[in-house]
């Protein structure tokens, strides 16, 4: 090959080598445009998608565990002990708004990732059921709906007080036996019906489990030998706080070990029964949620936890009643549920 063609030849390779080069780094910056426009995308997607998950108004349905009930009080034999107890609901130590620093409440953590959440638990009382009473689940939900300003979050804690009020596990002993699976799943709907027509489209519903108050007698009769100024077993008594799960002799026919069976066999129940209807309102199965209001459910099974399968140990009640949930047993309320929130 002559000097002139190896000269020619060369020229057309390094050519072609620039023209390959340039083609892939012309095919690198697209891509690098293309991967950086579908970042930016997906980053505003999913801003997007945060933001909307995050609620701008949040309301609760509960009871004296929201209402933070005797949460400080830590005796009850001596006389000022009273006072306390007597002081009852404390809600600056709720786990759903509660104010006081020794609490992370759900206010709290949605603070930490949104600011502006506003929360509300006006709604809830002491002493309220999810079936009886005249401040059950629909009754609350009815007054959150009408609310100027709706909610676009609820969240419900109520059940233990269902459990309590009742006088025996076996229909032949009281009058007033433990709810029936269909009173509760009635009660559920009821409260559920009022809050998908009512709020807002877009809205979510959490419901919490039942607690397990069936483990509230051994939490007692531990922390009580903990300490000489506290004494479960007579509170409870002299106050009929919860005796169907509490007494520890016979309790209107029914020992302690039937009572304890048949109540945790009701719990249960319930808690599979607030999951079967948060399935059902989602899949809008009979048209009884047909504006999409999301519907979840902390309990899963016996083996998950939830709010209804942690049993509550002698520090997480107070010692006042040897009933509520302490400081601490707030604290481990309201790590629970945010668990299964589906607002954050």
């Amino acid at each position: 090959m002559s000097t002139t063609h190896s000269h020619k030849a060369v020229t057309v390779k390094k050519a072609l080598i620039h023209k390959a080069l340039s083609h892939k780094v012309l095919t690198s910056n697209a891509l690098a445009r293309t991967a950086m426009a579908v970042l930016v995308t997906s980053l505003a997607v999913f801003s997007q998608f945060s933001q909307a998950e995050t609620p701008s108004k949040a309301a609760v349905v509960g009871d004296s565990i929201t209402m933070g009930f005797a949460a400080d009080c830590t005796g009850n034999v001596w006389f000022w002990d009273l006072f306390c107890l007597l002081g009852g609901d404390q809600p600056e130590h709720s786990w759903f708004d509660g104010s006081s620093s020794n609490v992370q409440s759900f206010d709290d953590k949605w603070d930490s990732i949104s600011s502006g959440v506003n929360s509300t638990k006006a709604a809830a009382k002491s002493g309220s059921e999810m079936r009886g009473g005249d401040n059950n689940f629909a009754y609350q939900a009815q007054q959150i709906v009408a609310m100027t300003t709706k909610p676009d979050h609820v969240s419900v804690e109520l059940g233990g007080n269902d459990i309590c009020n009742r006088g025996c596990v076996d229909p032949n002993n009281c009058d007033d036996p433990l709810y029936t699976d269909a009173e509760w799943r009635e009660a559920v709907r009821n409260g559920l019906n009022v809050l998908v027509d009512g709020l807002p489209a877009g809205s979510s519903v959490h419901l919490g489990s039942v607690p397990r108050v069936q483990d509230l007698r051994a939490a007692g009769l531990e922390k009580q030998s903990s300490s000489g100024s506290i004494n479960c077993e007579s509170l409870w008594s002299s106050f009929s706080v919860c005796e169907v799960a509490t007494a520890g002799g016979t309790f209107n026919g029914e020992s302690h070990a039937t009572r304890y069976a048949g109540v945790s066999v009701a719990q249960q129940r319930y808690n599979e029964i607030l999951r079967e209807e948060a399935e059902a309102y989602n899949a809008n199965n009979a048209g009884q949620n047909p504006r999409g209001i999301e519907v979840v459910a902390d309990y899963v099974d016996e083996n998950t936890l939830s709010a209804g399968t942690r049993s509550f140990g002698a520090s997480e009640i107070d010692g006042g009643d040897c009933f509520h949930p302490s400081i601490k047993g707030q604290n481990l309320v309201s790590d629970i549920l945010w668990m299964s929130n589906p607002s954050k």
